[in-house]
């Protein structure tokens, strides 16, 4: 009889230990279960709600599209060095003039065609101010770029006397002008250390402006307005500061 009582406290004992072990069990697994269900909810990215932005990559959709470069000063670097030297040689003015190459088609300052009839006309001072030139080129619809070269042309006397003139090529910069930006990059960049639409050569100092035909006149490309600014380009928003910064559009 004793030995049946302690047979069932071993089996009871026995049975407790295998409960014992299966919750123990269990309770790991389920701790398993839960923290790598956690992890993989912190890992997982999350979907972006927000809507993706749609580009619209049109260049000139409003206008027929084209590209405007303002000569606006030519200044010969000379004058300085023939004040400082005794005499009047400051008196004895440059005469040049420039040219202009914007995607292949060239044109001369100096050739002026009036009433069916092509004179020279010439820069004959130390400084144009004053004096700003205009040249324009059509483009092909929704073209990317156009490459501009301005080329500064002295007629130096020579001969006997003086009196002939040989036409040379001083300085010369060439930019890419981008207009989906209204930018342009090359032999004079945007932050530059003399200045955007400035360029420094040997002989002369040169003040320029490159620009796209704009359908509102406000100076900023339809890409630029859309795209970044988020302004119409169908209204002049030269004048609005979209990011409150103080500094206008233009």
């Amino acid at each position: 009889m004793q030995n049946v009582t302690n047979a069932k406290k071993k089996f009871k004992k026995s049975l407790t230990a295998v409960v014992a072990f299966i919750l123990v069990v269990l309770l790991i697994i389920s701790t398993i279960f839960v923290y790598y269900g956690y992890l993989a909810e912190k890992t997982v990215p999350r979907e972006n709600k927000e809507e993706t932005k749609i580009i619209d990559d049109r260049i000139s959709p409003l206008e027929n599209q084209g590209v405007v470069l303002e000569v606006l000063r030519i200044r010969h670097r000379g004058l300085l060095e023939k004040l400082i030297t005794p005499g009047n040689s400051w008196k004895n003015t440059p005469t040049f003039y420039f040219i202009t190459n914007m995607d292949g088609l060239e044109y001369a300052s100096k050739d002026v065609t009036q009433h069916g009839r092509t004179t020279e006309v010439l820069f004959n001072t130390w400084d144009t101010i004053g004096q700003e030139n205009k040249i324009m080129k059509d483009a092909e619809e929704e073209q990317e770029t156009s490459t501009v070269t301005l080329t500064i042309v002295e007629k130096v006397k020579s001969g006997l006397f003086g009196r002939k003139t040989t036409d040379v090529p001083r300085d010369s910069l060439t930019v890419t002008y981008d207009y989906r930006t209204g930018r342009w990059s090359g032999d004079d960049n945007f932050k530059d250390y003399d200045g955007y639409g400035h360029y420094l050569g040997e002989t002369f100092e040169i003040w320029f402006n490159l620009y796209q035909i704009d359908y509102d006149n406000d100076f900023i490309p339809y890409w630029t307005e859309v795209n970044i600014l988020g302004t119409d380009p169908t209204v002049d928003d030269s004048k609005l500061d979209p990011e409150g910064d103080g500094i206008p559009t233009a």
